[in-house]
């Protein structure tokens, strides 16, 4: 789980395409961020998305409610 005030920071170090690089690093120019934040906004992203797929695999086979059903239900 991801805290917006991060208590511990930790070192990577990975080896990325020269021309992904310089694309980065000029977007964050451009859009004033610091690479570090775009890299990790990346990853939080990522890990995100891998955890909402498995949610939804885990579940689609449940049945489904229609969306009549539930604003009736709100209605109340």
């Amino acid at each position: 789980m991801y805290y917006a005030v991060m208590k511990r920071t930790a070192t990577i170090s990975t080896v990325i395409d020269a021309n992904v690089k310089k694309a980065a690093t000029e977007y964050c120019k451009k859009n004033g961020l610091k690479l570090q934040y775009l890299v990790e906004r990346g990853l939080i992203e990522q890990l995100e998305d891998a955890i909402d797929l498995e949610a939804f695999r885990s579940r689609r086979e449940e049945e489904m409610v229609p969306l009549e059903t539930v604003l009736k239900g709100l209605k109340r």
